[in-house]
């Protein structure tokens, strides 16, 4: 069958059913929003009788819920709220559940939540900004903060901040003008093909977004540092974290090990990560050990890179892995050379399963300190990172020493601790606003 048959007999099983979602999107959009809550954050007074929340974070998430990605480092943050705060989240698709003080609103329901993203993207983007832009009309701006998560429109952040609303903006990653750098200089490093890029109309764009926020939250250093670089002031950026979830790895036994170190690097294969820079630092140092590579590749060119590497027989790609906590825990050495990051959980999960790092400052995610719980180097620093990968494979001791201070300070990072950090500082901020008296809830590094 040619191509052009295939298409029209893939059209003509779809059409009953694409009839049907276009007659039901019509009572869809007279249907009450269907929206998740949770029990709020209530707060007791000096009779232990209960009152509503003091604040409301009115969240704006322009994705699909669904456990995984941006969605499921949101949803791990805002249900650990405390200090009084509850959240409303106002997501283009929902397709879990939430917990604690969180109501979950999505812009699309059934049917139209069913079908692929592609399919709705369009109308579930645009129905998010109506639904939030009337959340934020109906809100108590002496009561509401706005969160916005990335690709908000700048029309939303305006409207908010006409009303008198608090805004604060999420930063996953690094600003785009920082991002688009390193990857063009690492590329022309490697003599590689440049992918991936922010366009430099992107560039100009968040840069006049993120001069909008009255507050953005950095989640390292480097990121603090690319916000400086684009003109956001030092007393707009409140420190803080991402984390992890303990309870991923709950049961998560490791597999059978081997008798030399296992080095393991978990995430997108790509430049970005470092990925060319490790595999020939892994040549350089020539140790009797195994490193194993778990995500997918970003292009066809890294996919070769990776392939001809792996017929060493020293080398193992995996790919995508849903559970990574057996291999976490069987691995030895959690290497992560990345360029450009913003706090990577994986970082915080490595440290949770009780392996010493070797990483750079972007993948640091303000756990690891140097010749503490690991050992950090310069981006594209590949001589230095196989210097680091042959330390860590002579020395067990020095692995178990570092392996354990990584385990103890990751519990200070658990999506707990985080949750509680966040809401602290969103608190602070509003307070500081209104003008009242309240302690700070930054944090070090």
């Amino acid at each position: 069958m040619d191509r052009s048959s295939s298409y029209a007999l893939c059209q003509r099983d779809l059409l009953p059913f694409v009839r049907i979602v276009a007659a039901s999107a019509y009572w869809v959009r007279r249907l009450p929003v269907q929206s998740t809550r949770c029990p709020g954050n209530e707060i007791s007074g000096s009779t232990g009788s209960t009152s509503a929340a003091v604040l409301t974070a009115l969240v704006y998430a322009p994705y699909t819920f669904n456990g995984q990605g941006p969605s499921a480092s949101c949803m791990n943050i805002i249900s650990n709220f405390t200090h009084g705060l509850t959240a409303e989240v106002h997501a283009a698709r929902v397709r879990t559940s939430a917990t604690g003080p969180v109501t979950l609103i999505p812009s699309i329901t059934s049917p139209m939540r069913l079908l692929p993203w592609g399919a709705v993207r369009g109308r579930a983007l645009s129905k998010l900004n109506v639904d939030f832009a009337k959340a934020t009309d109906r809100a108590d701006p002496n009561r509401t903060v706005a969160y916005f998560w990335p690709n908000s429109p700048v029309d939303l952040i305006r409207h908010a901040k006409s009303l008198g609303i608090l805004t604060i903006r999420e930063m996953i990653n690094s600003a785009c003008a920082t991002s688009r750098e390193i990857l063009i200089h690492a590329n022309a490093r490697l003599g590689m093909r440049a992918s991936g890029l922010s366009s430099a109309d992107k560039v100009a764009s968040e840069i006049k977004e993120l001069q909008l926020y009255d507050f953005i939250f950095a989640s390292n250093p480097e990121v603090e540092a690319s916000l400086t670089s684009i003109g956001i002031p030092k007393e707009n950026i409140l420190r803080t974290s991402f984390g992890w979830d303990s309870r991923r790895f709950d049961g998560s036994a490791g597999m059978e090990g081997v008798p030399t170190p296992r080095f393991i690097f978990v995430g997108t294969l790509g430049v970005r990560k470092g990925i060319p820079d490790l595999l020939e630092a892994w040549r350089l140092a020539g140790v009797d050990g195994e490193l194993v590579l778990v995500g997918a590749a970003e292009s066809a060119d890294i996919n070769r890179i990776v392939q001809g590497h792996t017929r060493t027989g020293r080398i193992r790609a995996v790919g995508h892995v849903d559970d990574v906590g057996p291999l976490l825990r069987s691995a030895d050495v959690f290497v992560f050379p990345t360029l450009e990051e913003g706090g990577p959980q994986v970082t915080y999960e490595a440290a949770g399963c009780g392996l010493p790092i070797i990483t750079t400052k972007m993948g640091a995610a303000r756990l690891v300190s140097d010749g503490v719980n690991g050992i950090i180097v310069e981006p594209g620093a590949v001589r230095q990172l196989a210097d680091a990968i042959r330390m860590l494979a002579s020395r067990p001791d020095l692995r178990i020493h570092y392996g354990e201070a990584a385990r103890r300070d990751s519990a200070r990072f658990t999506y707990e601790s985080v949750g509680a950090q966040r809401s602290g500082l969103i608190t602070d901020a509003w307070r500081k606003r209104h003008g009242k008296a309240g302690a700070t809830g930054q944090i070090g590094n």
